[in-house]
């Protein structure tokens, strides 16, 4: 199957520096161009480049952001500063990890809302090991901003300079180099909460005259967490509800509108069972339970119903169960350190004139942890439970006198009961992080004037997820009590041999522990990612030439190098998850690893300077051939063209190819189940929709179901998992773009960019949605 997407916008960006050479604001696309005689002092390395030139301008867009405009934020961790640039989409972040039963807490990036495996994180131009197992995502929150000197984001395909993953671009994160001092820093915030705290502090010295420069550095920041019942709008009940006045498809009105005070209408707020079954006169969902097990009218308030008059299962107001104790913001607390070295030293030879030694080493610990109000539930069990109620024989020894006599005089001898089961624990996950990772090499100088770099990198992601849950078997085998030589006990002789403890369903809070304790438990996934690379590369002048109509020395400069890394992630659930046995996500173990061997070049050619209408104007290209053990070869590439007419405007452009190979997780990740509110489009509801209604509403008859179909239940697993036959995906980007510095206006910088990207043969998961809808919307 052959997927496409397509991207396009275009961004006018304006911010206001102290003066020309100050670094931008957050809203800036990048750094006013330097004068021309600053620009002549020394060469200097711009991401989206691995060639050093003396003019800081790029074919595309670079948005430059120091240390002290993060600071002036006042954000105690990299990613919540990193979201103010327009360039930098919703990515993972503590408020949108809180109902995961694995990742609270991790912090992504996100260019142009591509995905973050879409982004390349760098520190100091170098991959960083990810966060998150079997993906290239990188977890911001193990970069300290303390050390930070400024963050740099290209936008636009970079894999021809840095690799796979920069299909929406990279984002370096640059490091103090020569950092002499101490500096620290302590922190406290608080809105009516979440409360922050944040301490670092950052000790560097420099020996040897200035050759030798060692930094280390501590962080530890917490964010406490935020819960439901902490804010009013996420208590409001605000949902979409069907449009009661939507009588016709062709009617012209929405299927669908905003209500508040919604709230299911088949569970109770109290934690207490809710009769599904009629007893009697008694309808269905009329009873309920006091939480010391007393029977009670059930007050389900004003029930939803669509435009064809039927009953929903949701009402305004009433009895049924509300939200109150979801995070909002995941609690994350972390701490870590890091050291840096940095040499030169003085080479006697003839061959090299410079050699330096870098060294980098990093230790961070991060846990998290999110919690989910409405405990468990029933689920499809045959025999025991269905469309999320629990089955009761009416023999069971915890029923109420008043009930057992209903039952019998309605000759009912088995009845359905909803419940939300809060009362024998909150649904919790936490998420513990161990990330390491060294860095070491060599960068330096031949003595014909070129420059090398060589470096290895290793690092390393322990992660551990504990989560509280039940055991299904176990729990249906407690909720099954009958009365036994004047005990309660469970009613399976085989559960009671292995320590079957009755559980009393019929009020809150009345449940014993031991109970609880036969069929509630915490289980545990242990997750690992390594990353090794190792990079060797050269850049320098190949020649000069003199520029026409000037005679401007122009110098041609090249870069070029070798590359190899290898990915391993290994995931491995608990074996009562494997096997499927607790109430949560089945999940079975990923494991898997891959190589790249890669090869790359990058040249740039001056074509005009110091002539009417073009002060600069040269040529960018850049190419790279990756060898994957999972996919094979391919290749990326780039063309760029930079036009400065003068000091007041400059035009540039960029088009690239770039190539994504499929992360482990997307070849060889194992069976993972997830819940969904699935919507049957064969529902009464919406048998009519779409844009295929009549081959819909045909194919859901052949299916045996009538017009008036109610899906019984919107809660169903969902199964994914990873494919080992995938190919590379593709991303071909043009950026174009204009910089305006006025010089009657020192300091003001305006950019407009227009971009458009399109992506062929995108590794992406059809939703349910998508596979649903298409088998009865086919002809």
């Amino acid at each position: 199957m052959r997927l496409s997407a397509y991207l396009k916008t275009g961004t006018i960006i304006a911010g206001l520096a102290v003066t020309a050479a100050a670094q931008p604001g957050w809203a800036q696309s990048e750094a006013p161009a330097a004068e021309p005689e600053a620009s002549a002092v020394a060469d200097i390395v711009v991401t989206g480049s691995r060639i050093r030139r003396p003019n800081v301008e790029a074919s595309t867009p670079v948005n430059v952001v120091d240390a002290q405009e993060i600071e002036n934020i006042g954000v105690t961790n990299l990613i919540d500063a990193m979201a103010r640039q327009p360039q930098v989409g919703l990515g993972a972040s503590a408020s949108s990890t809180t109902n995961t039963v694995a990742g609270q807490g991790l912090a992504t990036l996100n260019l142009r809302n591509l995905g973050a495996s879409r982004t390349l994180v760098l520190v100091n131009g170098r991959r960083h090991v990810a966060g998150s197992s079997g993906t290239s995502a990188v977890d911001v929150n193990t970069i300290s901003k303390t050390t930070i000197a400024r963050v740099d984001t290209v936008t636009g395909g970079s894999s021809a300079v840095y690799g796979a993953d920069a299909v929406a671009g990279v984002v370096n994160f640059i490091t103090k180099q020569d950092f002499d001092g101490i500096a620290a820093q302590a922190q406290y915030g608080s809105a009516d909460g979440p409360n922050t705290y944040y301490g670092s502090v950052a000790v560097g010295r420099n020996f040897n005259d200035g050759r030798t420069n060692i930094m280390a550095a501590a962080t530890y920041d917490k964010t406490e967490g935020l819960y439901r019942h902490e804010r009013d709008y996420a208590m409001s009940g605000l949902a979409y509800i069907p449009n009661p006045d939507k009588k016709s498809p062709d009617d012209g009105l929405p299927s669908f509108i905003t209500a508040r005070d919604v709230y299911t209408n088949i569970t109770n707020d109290s934690f207490t069972p809710v009769i599904v079954t009629p007893i009697g006169s008694n309808a269905a969902y009329s009873l309920t339970f006091t939480e010391d097990g007393r029977l009670v009218p059930f007050d389900r308030g004003q029930i939803v119903v669509d435009g064809a008059g039927r009953p929903q299962k949701v009402s305004i107001g009433g009895d049924g169960f509300k939200f109150r104790e979801d995070a909002l913001r995941t609690p994350v607390e972390r701490y870590g350190g890091e050291l840096q070295l940095r040499h030169q030293f003085q080479p006697s030879g003839d061959f090299i004139s410079e050699l330096n030694l870098f060294a980098e080493g990093k230790y961070f610990h991060t846990e998290a942890n999110s919690q989910r109000e409405n405990g468990t539930f029933a689920g499809d069990v045959a025999g025991t439970a269905t469309g999320n109620a629990y089955r009761i024989q009416a023999d069971n020894a915890f029923l109420p006198a008043e009930l057992r006599a209903m039952l019998t005089a309605a000759g009912v001898e088995e009845f359905d009961i909803t419940r939300n089961d809060r009362d024998f624990g909150i649904r919790t996950y936490e998420s513990v992080y161990d990330t390491t990772r060294f860095v070491a090499g060599f960068d330096g100088a031949f003595s014909n004037g070129w420059r090398f770099e060589t470096y290895v990198n290793y690092g390393q992601t322990e992660s551990q997820f504990t989560n509280f849950d039940r055991l299904q078997r176990e729990f249906y085998e407690s909720i099954d009590a009958i009365e036994m030589n004047g005990q309660i006990v469970c009613a399976d002789a085989d559960a009671r041999a292995r320590g079957c403890k009755p559980l009393n369903l019929f009020g809150a809070g009345i449940a014993s522990q031991e109970a609880i304790d036969y069929s509630y438990i915490y289980t545990v996934r242990d997750d690992v990612t390594r990353q090794w690379n190792a990079v060797a590369s050269v850049n320098g002048e190949l020649f000069s030439h003199p520029s026409l109509f000037s005679g401007t020395s122009l110098p041609v400069a090249f870069a070029a190098g070798v590359e190899w890394r290898k990915e391993y992630a290994r995931s491995v659930p608990d074996l009562r998850s494997q096997q499927g046995l607790i109430f949560q996500n089945a999940q079975q173990i990923t494991e898997g690893r891959y190589e790249s061997k890669e090869i790359f070049g990058e040249i740039n050619v001056p074509l005009l300077a110091d002539v009417p209408f073009v002060q600069y104007l040269d040529l960018t290209a850049a190419y790279r051939y990756q060898d994957y053990t999972t996919t094979g070869g391919d290749s990326s590439y780039g063309v760029g063209l930079e036009w400065t007419v003068d000091r007041n405007i400059r035009f540039r452009g960029n088009f690239a190819k770039a190539v994504r190979a499929p992360n482990i997780n997307e070849l060889f990740g194992g069976g993972s189940e997830g819940y969904s509110q699935i919507e049957d489009p064969c529902d009464a509801t919406r048998v009519n929709l779409g844009n295929f209604s009549s081959n819909r509403r045909a194919n859901c008859a052949a299916l045996g179901l009538s017009p008036d179909f109610v899906q019984s239940t919107a809660t169903r697993p969902v199964v994914s998992q990873g494919n080992p036959d995938l190919a590379p995906e593709e991303g071909e980007t043009l950026t174009l773009g204009v910089v305006l510095t006025p010089s009657f206006l020192p300091g003001l910088a305006v950019t407009i960019d227009h971009y458009d990207i399109k992506m062929s043969d995108v590794i992406a998961s059809l939703g349910w949605r998508n596979i649903i809808n298409n088998c009865v919307d086919s002809p």
